[in-house]
């Protein structure tokens, strides 16, 4: 484990959201070629995680697994599978300060685990997340999704949230982040943490929140922090939220795909809705932010009116 393989996260993580013609795919391309290290340690990286990163290839990962009745498979060098619950993960290393791991969950499901530190993760429907512990950082990629931490103090290993277009940085706190469109939020339940992204940082206390848009920059929030982990207790909060993070957060439990055309609909949402009951929030949407919904076979639309 090393800074080379935590850079090769980093990357990997960032591509996933970036279009293709962006100009940071170029810095990436000079990291690339810099070193024949970077591009094998970029690789082997993808190859780990590049069948896992969409919503598909995890339905049908999940599937296979459950098919096998659990067996045991070996994979680019894992030593195992597992099906949980809804979560899968991969065991690469693990003892005392290391660890290497591959999570995820399906939609509609959820998980919390304790990591080799001590500390927590919480994670919501539909999330990707790779957990690589060293002696000197605990660094974890969130790929995709959210996932709430409760972080064990330990002032000689930082703990590293990489969520591509913005990384967040503590020592001992309990904060949650989630990664939509080309967006990052953070939000602090105790404690301080260091976000970084753009070339600016912000320090977030308790009850704070911190937003990374790539039109916009990075700002403090004025949504209450509270609601961010609500999807712990079966509630999907929304504040002053757009359509594309309202159609993100309803994503992670629909089975059937919920997309949304033309993004650039001008239109928040405040609300609170219990994952119990979204698809009658999706039958009232059309009254509370002027879209339509239409139903077809294999996904469901939000469409301007």
């Amino acid at each position: 484990m090393s800074a080379r393989r935590r850079e090769a996260a980093h990357w990997f993580a960032r591509l996933l959201e970036l279009p293709e013609d962006h100009p940071e795919r170029q810095v990436f391309a000079h990291w690339l070629a810099a070193d024949p290290r970077n591009a094998q340690e970029f690789h082997s990286f993808k190859r780990l995680w590049g069948d896992f990163s969409s919503t598909e290839q995890t339905r049908a990962l999940a599937g296979a697994l459950e098919n096998a009745g659990r067996r045991r498979f070996l994979r680019t060098g894992m030593l195992g599978g597992l099906l949980l619950g809804g979560l899968g993960s991969w065991l690469l290393a693990r003892n005392a300060a290391r660890q290497e791991l591959q999570l995820f969950t399906g939609i509609g499901a959820l998980r919390r685990m304790q990591l080799a530190d001590g500390s927590e993760v919480q994670m919501d429907a539909d999330t990707r997340l790779h957990v690589l512990f060293d002696d000197q950082v605990r660094h974890l990629t969130l790929l995709r999704g959210r996932a709430i931490f409760e972080v064990r103090h330990d002032p000689q290993r930082p703990f590293v949230v990489d969520a591509g277009a913005a990384q967040v940085r503590v020592l001992g706190t309990r904060f949650v982040v989630e990664k939509f469109d080309l967006r990052v939020q953070v939000a602090v339940a105790r404690g301080r943490v260091a976000m970084a992204a753009g070339g600016q940082q912000l320090e977030l206390g308790a009850d704070q929140v911190g937003l990374y848009r790539e039109q916009g920059g990075l700002q403090r929030s004025d949504r209450k922090a509270a609601g961010a982990f609500g999807f712990s207790n079966g509630s999907l909060v929304f504040e002053q939220a757009d359509l594309g993070e309202v159609v993100a957060g309803l994503s992670r439990y629909r089975a059937k795909a919920l997309h949304l055309e033309h993004a650039e609909v001008a239109q928040t949402i405040t609300a609170v809705v219990q994952v119990a009951d979204i698809e009658a929030f999706l039958q009232v949407l059309p009254q509370l932010a002027g879209v339509q919904v239409q139903e077809r076979a294999d996904s469901t639309l939000v469409l301007p009116r």
